[in-house]
């Protein structure tokens, strides 16, 4: 076994929702059953009790090793929690990816992405994402967009269209990770993210730069010889507090890696003001001293 999944479960509650993410969750699982050596931890955020998850995911021909006990703690702590399972059970593996429910994934989507690890210096990598309106990220996502067909197989054909041998600059889920890299720079420090959710992902990121080195210039990177489907926040987006979960994590980013992470962060992520006008608004405050 070369790589093992990491899932924060969850299933909202309200009527409105319920069903439709039981079928993500069944699209996604669909999916990766067909792939080789299907092992995945995931930390039961809800609203189904572990005995309830148990039972759904007897349907599927994958290993699954169930954490937590319902409550959503999180993404940061989840994750981390399957993390530290992961470094303290299987500690040969050498590969974790991280993925979410409204993810579809063709038949080993990962070798490719492996291959490329194993080939590289780079501490993790991504693949190309067709998002729910069509968009392609990490390239061209605002501008160009494709059909995104509704069957799985459609589906699947045209990720399969969309490969090429091509490295692009960016950052995208699902993301994996060399088990052994992620485990030096610590994973996620829990102390800084109080929010459920938002900029948890960066903390690694600032952390795989320092854990490669100034002098190298390292940026996340996409390997677009595998394509995923990923709705994209298409649960966060409806949860309470998520602006009070946006700020909380924001500044306990800040707290973690300081101005110059985020003038580090606006660098790599250019279309994305947040952290320009973060890394202004500490300098000029911090003139004002």
């Amino acid at each position: 076994m070369e790589m093992i999944y990491t899932l924060p479960f969850f299933i909202r509650e309200e009527p409105e929702y319920y069903d439709y993410d039981l079928k993500m969750a069944e699209d996604c699982f669909t999916s990766l059953q067909q792939s080789e050596d299907t092992v995945i931890v995931m930390y039961n955020q809800g609203c189904l009790t572990n005995e309830n998850l148990k039972d759904f995911l007897s349907a599927y021909r994958f290993k699954s090793v169930i954490l937590g006990s319902g409550e959503n703690i999180g993404i940061a702590q989840a994750r981390q929690i399957c993390f530290e399972y992961i470094w303290n059970n299987y500690c040969d593996v050498p590969f974790i990816a991280e993925i979410h429910l409204d993810m579809i994934f063709p038949v080993n989507w990962h070798h490719s992405l492996i291959d490329y690890l194993k080939s590289n210096n780079e501490p993790m990598i991504s693949p190309g994402i067709v998002i729910e309106d069509g968009g392609l990220y990490p390239i061209d996502g605002d501008t160009k967009k494709v059909a995104v067909p509704q069957e799985q197989a459609k589906l699947f054909s045209l990720l399969k269209q969309l490969e090429k041998e091509e490295v692009r600059e960016g950052f995208v889920h699902p993301v994996i990770h060399r088990s052994n890299v992620l485990k030096a720079v610590g994973g996620y420090d829990c102390r800084f993210f109080r929010g459920k959710q938002c900029f948890e992902d960066m903390s690694l990121i600032l952390g795989y730069i320092y854990y490669m080195g100034l002098r190298v210039n390292w940026k996340p990177k996409a390997y677009l010889k595998s394509w995923v489907y990923h709705a994209a926040m298409v649960q966060r987006k409806t949860l309470v507090d998520r602006g009070q979960d946006f700020n909380l994590n924001l500044n306990g980013l800040f707290y973690q890696y300081g101005g110059y992470g985020f003038k580090q962060l606006s660098e790599i992520f250019k279309s994305d003001s947040t952290f320009e006008t973060f890394f202004r608004d500490i300098v000029k405050n911090y003139e004002k001293v």
